[in-house]
């Protein structure tokens, strides 16, 4: 495990979303790294790749980046699903990661 400025940077996700962007004009990037600074209470992975918690659906999320994004623009950000039925008689409903990308 390794740890620099007192950071665990290995470990157990403690977020609901990983974001990943690249977004060309300064300020609307600016804004979005605000947006994960701030309320999205986020912890930064990468100058453009981010670990956050909000109150937004998965298709919130993607409203609220979609507003962010103009053409040449990318996103992408990952989240797990609760519990699923696998539609396999007699196995346990499991939880899978999605990506959603824009731009």
């Amino acid at each position: 495990m390794t740890m620099r400025d007192d950071r665990l940077l290995s470990g157990f996700l403690s977020h609901d979303y990983v974001l990943t962007f690249t977004i060309n004009d300064a300020a609307r990037r600016a804004e979005l790294v605000e947006l994960c600074r701030g309320p999205w209470m986020g912890d930064a992975v990468t100058d453009t790749t981010w670990e956050v918690s909000n109150d937004l659906s998965p298709d919130g999320m993607e409203s609220a980046l979609g507003r962010l994004l103009v053409e040449g623009d990318k996103c992408a950000y990952y989240y797990l699903t609760p519990p699923m039925e696998t539609g396999v008689p007699g196995a346990q409903p499991t939880k899978r990661i999605f990506r959603v990308v824009q731009g």
